[in-house]
């Protein structure tokens, strides 16, 4: 298991570094110039000589393979670098971004699995009625529809016909009423992926020869589900709850904007509409080591559930 879980990770190095070299290659050769947009907007066309001056301020005149070393030593350190736009650290600044979103993630991991497992096992046990249909029917709409439509429905429930609360846009801390609207949303997402794999997993375990050993036995449905059914149909949740956890805390940028939180995702939003590099490349490391990190996770438990994975 210790030479599988050293093979993951020496893989997982070179993925790493492809994705910040394509980053960092499509904001050097992209189009757009920060410093251009930023002092262009705020005090109308600029002189390219003050232009010129401010790029080599920056270091952004030098060669491209000197830039990008430069910034994986100083990755390799632990700095982030500084925006181009406000000259604030990054790190100071993703640190403070990245605990708002990822106490919005996990609170939507709990909500996620505490509906969208309970969800399946009753479409699975309703199999074919109107039941299961509604379950389904219902997680597929949820994630079908964008998220700028359900964020102005749901205002309209939680504060016109509930009123629940009055102002439900901004960020006053994990515990205030604000959060209810977006970590909902956030769940709703990936609810689908769930709810289909615990429906799925039950499916398969319902036809077990234990199973109905156990119906034969004369145990009640109720103990058959809860004792020999969850425990196998939730083995595929959780193997990929640490993918479906990444990617809450790292796609939350439309939540994030729509209700005016300054989380994670709108901080590398901001900084992609601003062609700020170093924030960019930021997004891109915590974005893909976050989504490697998850994968790893996701392989070594298969790996201790079936050690057959670890000869492969």
């Amino acid at each position: 298991m210790l030479k599988y879980t050293f093979r993951r990770i020496l893989f997982s190095i070179p993925v790493l570094f492809v994705i910040l070299l394509a980053t960092f290659a499509l904001g050097f050769y992209g189009p757009g110039d920060p410093l251009r947009t930023f002092y262009g907007e705020e005090l109308g066309e600029p002189d390219p000589a003050a232009i010129e001056r401010l790029r080599k301020l920056h270091g952004l005149d030098r060669p491209f393979w000197t830039q990008f070393f430069d910034y994986i030593g100083g990755l390799l350190r632990g700095d982030l670098g500084r925006s181009i736009l406000d000259r604030i650290s990054v790190g100071r600044q993703v640190k403070a971004t990245l605990t708002i979103s990822a106490q919005l993630g996990g609170a939507a991991a709990v909500l996620l699995l505490a509906l969208g497992v309970p969800l399946g096992i009753l479409a699975a046990v309703k199999q074919n009625t109107w039941v299961d249909y509604l379950v389904v029917g219902t997680t597929i709409a949820g994630q079908s529809t964008p998220v700028f439509v359900l964020g102005p429905l749901l205002m309209i429930v939680f504060v016109l016909w509930l009123d629940v609360m009055n102002t439900p846009v901004g960020w006053d801390g994990f515990w205030s009423t604000k959060v209810i609207m977006p970590v909902f949303l956030m769940a709703l997402g990936p609810m689908l992926t769930v709810v289909r794999q615990m429906r799925s997993g039950v499916l398969e375990t319902l036809g077990q020869g234990y199973v109905r050993t156990a119906r034969a036995k004369g145990l009640a449905e109720r103990r058959v589900i809860s004792r020999h059914i969850i425990k196998n149909a939730f083995t595929p949740v959780a193997t990929s709850t640490g993918l479906i956890v990444a990617g809450l805390v790292t796609g939350v940028a439309f939540v994030e904007l729509v209700f005016a939180i300054p989380g994670f995702g709108f901080y590398t939003l901001s900084g992609f509409q601003g062609r700020d590099f170093p924030v960019i490349m930021a997004g891109a490391v915590i974005g893909s080591s976050l989504t490697i990190t998850a994968n790893l996770v996701v392989d070594l438990t298969y790996a201790a559930l079936d050690p057959r994975v670890r000869l492969g």
